[in-house]
């Protein structure tokens, strides 16, 4: 699946939850019948959250189907690269940003964080999806630049 403007996170050695398969294999179905179109939306619904405007919804449906254009286009998959991380050695400010209508790994995830990092915090938007930089561009920015002015911490 692709993950346009995503400010969700992803997690060493995650496992999907079967809710995660199951979109990804609706997915795989509707791309492999030739179904773009039916593809894209099932896209436009998971990543979105019930407030997002028509606006948002037909930019995550351009940047969506352009993504799977693109895919398809390549006669091979290509697998991401695997590299081991220790994240408790991240000494960096962190805010976990997650969408209360996110599809619940990455919510979990983004909740997680803060358990793991030495100066994480998490947020979770009652109005969001996966992509709350879309949805609601100004709050979005306000929150990061919130966070960014927060003093960093000593020591």
């Amino acid at each position: 699946m692709t993950l346009p403007h995503d400010v969700a996170v992803a997690f060493p050695g995650h496992e999907p939850s079967a809710d995660l398969r199951a979109i990804g294999a609706r997915e795989d179905a509707l791309l492999e019948a030739g179904d773009v179109a039916g593809a894209t939306e099932l896209m436009v619904d998971t990543w979105l959250g019930p407030e997002a405007d028509e606006a948002a919804r037909e930019a995550v449906r351009r940047m969506q189907r352009h993504a799977f254009e693109v895919q398809l286009a390549v006669d091979e998959e290509f697998w991401p690269l695997q590299a081991e991380i220790d994240l408790t050695a991240i000494e960096a400010r962190c805010l976990a940003v997650s969408g209360r209508h996110d599809v619940t790994d990455f919510r979990q995830i983004a909740a997680r964080l803060p358990g793991l990092l030495a100066h994480a915090d998490h947020v979770e938007l009652p109005w969001a999806g996966h992509l709350p930089s879309l949805e609601r561009p100004s709050d979005t920015t306000d929150l990061l630049l919130g966070f960014l002015r927060q003093p960093a911490p000593v020591g």
